[in-house]
């Protein structure tokens, strides 16, 4: 952990965080309106309020050309 104490895991997701958005994912009627996208699961959880084991909602962090 010393050798990591540099790290910012602040905004991390936990396993569970993920497998909630696959869920929420898998119920969704409209998930062929996604097919063939790249999809960020913190976006996703924004979108359908999923939150992580801790409570917290954890920031997307994408990539926007400008």
């Amino acid at each position: 952990m010393a050798a990591a104490a540099f790290l910012d895991l602040s905004n991390s997701e936990s396993p569970e965080f993920t497998g909630r958005v696959i869920a929420a994912l898998a119920r969704d009627p409209e998930l062929m309106e996604r097919s063939g996208k790249v999809l960020v699961a913190a976006a996703l959880a924004k979108e359908y309020g999923i939150l992580d084991i801790d409570g917290r909602q954890p920031e997307p962090l994408t990539w926007t050309s400008s």
